[in-house]
C-alpha cells in the first residue's frame, strides 16, 4: 500500500533525492530553425552515488542536424564520479564479468587518472534546490520554480551553443509511483512548447518546436548486472503520447535484438491530452530492420513494429537517421539514442482504423555489451 508521503508531487520531487543511487533529468526537443534548419536535441543529466554525499555527476547530450545528416554527441563527467567508478562500480561489475576487456581498459585508465576518448572531464558540477538548478560544466538545466516543470536548457557542443526554453503545454504525468519496473520512480512532462537559439559558425538561428521531459530516481543496479532496455517516447500529432519501455534481463536479446524472452518486462502508457495515463502490459515488439555500428560492432534494431491491443493501436517506428549511436563511459560502451518518426493505425469506436502518426525519440541500451573481448587484458597501470 502506498502512503500519501510516497506519492510523487511537485515541488518536493523536482530536485535531487540524496538516498537514490542513480537519478537523472532527461529531455529532448524536435525543432525547426528560422534559417530552414531541422534539428533534434537530447540531454540527460545524471547524479550517481551509493551514499547521500558525495555524488558523482555525468551528462550526455546530442545535437542532430537533420537537414545535413549530421549527429554530434558529448559525454562529460566530474572527478567524483571517476573516483566512484574506479573504487566501487567497475570493480563490482568486473567481478561478475571478468572477460569484459573494454571495461578493464576503462578501469585501468581511471586508476591512472585518464579518460578514453571521446569522454572528458567537466570543469565543475553542482545540483541546487529551491529552485532546482543543474550545472554540469557549461551545460545547464534551470527551473524557475520547482512547482512547475518548465525550464531553460543550455548546452555547449564542440561546434555550437544552444539555449532553449521548455514551457509545458499540458499537465505532467506520473509514470511509475513506486519504481515497480526497475526500481526507479518516474514522472514526465510529455509535451512542451520549446523556443530558443542555436549559435554556430558566428551566427544565430531562432528555433521553435516541441519537447519532452523526464525525471527518474531510485536505487537500481541494472547496469552492474548487465540489464538492457528499449524505450520509446512518441508524440502523436493529435496531442497524445505513447511511452513504451521494455526491460531486458542480462543477455536477453542483446545480440540479435529479437523478440524478448518471457522474462523481459514490458509496459506502455497512453498519455491523454490532459496528462492522464492509461497503462498496459499487453505490448508486442518486433524488430523490422537493424543497423550495425562500425565503432562498437553492436547490432541495433532501429526499426520496429509495436502492437498495443489494449489501445487498438499498431505503429511502425523508424529512425530519421541510422547513425545516432553515442558513446557512454562504462560497461555500456554506447547507446543508440535518436529521433524517430512513426505511423500506424488506431481502431475508433466503430472498429474502423484511423491513421496515427508523429515523431519522438528512441533509446536502445545494452546492445554493445554483447560484443565483448573474449579474453580480458591483465589490469596493469601504465
Amino acid at each position: 500500500m502506498i502512503s500519501r508521503s510516497d506519492l510523487i508531487a511537485l515541488p518536493g520531487d523536482a530536485s535531487a533525492h540524496p538516498w537514490s543511487n542513480v537519478e537523472w533529468w532527461y529531455c529532448y526537443a524536435l525543432l525547426t530553425g528560422s534559417r530552414g534548419g531541422r534539428y533534434a536535441v537530447m540531454a540527460s543529466f545524471f547524479r550517481v552515488g551509493e551514499w547521500a554525499v558525495p555524488k558523482g555527476h555525468y551528462i550526455i547530450h546530442s545535437l542532430v542536424r537533420l537537414d545535413r545528416g549530421r549527429f554530434e554527441s558529448c559525454s562529460e563527467l566530474d572527478r567524483s564520479l571517476a573516483v566512484q567508478m574506479a573504487g566501487v562500480y567497475l570493480p563490482a561489475y568486473l567481478l561478475a564479468h571478468p572477460t569484459d576487456g573494454h571495461t578493464w581498459d576503462i578501469y585501468r585508465r581511471l586508476l591512472a587518472n585518464a579518460l578514453p576518448q571521446p569522454h572528458r572531464y567537466m570543469p565543475s558540477s553542482s545540483v541546487n534546490a529551491r529552485p532546482t538548478k543543474l550545472a554540469f560544466g557549461p551545460n545547464r538545466m534551470t527551473f524557475a520554480d520547482d512547482g512547475r516543470p518548465g525550464f531553460e536548457l543550455r548546452l555547449d557542443t564542440d561546434t555550437a551553443r544552444l539555449r532553449l526554453n521548455f514551457a509545458p503545454s499540458k499537465p505532467l504525468s506520473v509514470i511509475d509511483e513506486t519504481g515497480g519496473l526497475n526500481g526507479l520512480r518516474y514522472y514526465s512532462q510529455t509535451r512542451s512548447r520549446v523556443h530558443g537559439e542555436l549559435y554556430e559558425e558566428g551566427r544565430a538561428e531562432t528555433l521553435r518546436g516541441e519537447g519532452w521531459f523526464d525525471h527518474q530516481w531510485g536505487r537500481s543496479y541494472g547496469l552492474l548486472t548487465g540489464e538492457g532496455w528499449d524505450w520509446f517516447g512518441l508524440q502523436l500529432d493529435d496531442g497524445r503520447e505513447l511511452l513504451v519501455s521494455r526491460l531486458r534481463p542480462a543477455g536477453a536479446g542483446a545480440a540479435t535484438g529479437g523478440e524478448a524472452p518471457t522474462t523481459a518486462r514490458t509496459e506502455a502508457r497512453l498519455i491523454g491530452r490532459d496528462g492522464s495515463t492509461t497503462p498496459s502490459v499487453q505490448v508486442h515488439l518486433s524488430p523490422l530492420r537493424h543497423w550495425q555500428s562500425e565503432d562498437t560492432g553492436a547490432d541495433y534494431p532501429i526499426a520496429w513494429a509495436i502492437s498495443l491491443p489494449d489501445y487498438g493501436m499498431t505503429v511502425r517506428v523508424a529512425p530519421l537517421m541510422d547513425r545516432q549511436e553515442m558513446p557512454v563511459l562504462g560497461p555500456l560502451r554506447a547507446i543508440w539514442e535518436g529521433v524517430v518518426a512513426f505511423e500506424g493505425d488506431e481502431r475508433n469506436g466503430d472498429g474502423a482504423p484511423v491513421r496515427i502518426a508523429g515523431y519522438g525519440f528512441m533509446e536502445l541500451v545494452g546492445y554493445p555489451q554483447s560484443v565483448r573481448t573474449a579474453k580480458a587484458p591483465i589490469p596493469y597501470l601504465p
